[in-house]
């Protein structure tokens, strides 16, 4: 008898574990910009404004202040190479034309039909909202509350999140702001190693 209810409650015990819903693992946390400070992330994105839009590819480098975006598909032919500190941006289109300083910002802002939030930008790749500017969250969607925030008049909404190196990051996000939005899925995330 007592093998058969050993057999049994091991039985049980497995159909839990694979029933558990996934999503984040428990010892995952939030993102740390201040510990996230160099990583690379791959995937796709999708822009709409002004009743255009486009979607295309991404590839996003992030180092300490620097970002290093490279666009293939949206903004018009071709592909754009975006750098920026938060403060200063460097913009090359596929020829590699470079534009530097208001007249980078110019272009892309004609090519988005809307200003980016270029300063706050890293930190809503990470699922956090940005530490100079104050935040709220969650965000009510038409299926119910989400993650999210209000920042700086954009709504950002994680719609998935993984796990990578212990840490939760976005899998999918969207940001909108006056009939503009930002879809980003992202494929791959590659981390320093812990």
């Amino acid at each position: 008898m007592r093998p058969l209810l050993a057999a049994l409650a091991c039985a049980l015990l497995v159909t839990g574990c694979a029933t558990t819903p996934l999503g984040s693992p428990p010892e995952s946390r939030t993102a740390d910009p201040g510990q996230l400070t160099q990583w690379l992330a791959k995937g796709r994105i999708a822009l709409a404004a002004q009743g255009e839009g486009g979607s295309g590819s991404f590839v996003w480098q992030q180092r300490s202040e620097r970002t290093e975006l490279t666009l293939r598909g949206p903004l018009g032919a071709g592909g754009l190479a975006l750098v920026t500190d938060g403060a200063t941006i460097e913009l090359s289109d596929g020829a590699g034309r470079p534009l530097n300083g208001e007249a980078a910002r110019a272009e892309l802002e004609r090519r988005l039909g809307v200003k980016l939030p270029l300063a706050e930008l890293r930190y809503w790749m990470l699922g956090v909202p940005a530490p100079a500017r104050p935040g709220s969250g969650p965000v009510q969607t038409s299926s119910g509350s989400v993650p999210g925030f209000v920042q700086g008049g954009w709504v950002v909404s994680y719609e998935e999140l993984t796990s990578q190196a212990g840490w939760s990051l976005p899998a999918r996000l969207t940001a909108t702001t006056n009939g503009a939005r930002v879809r980003i899925v992202v494929d791959d995330w590659i981390l320093p190693a812990p």
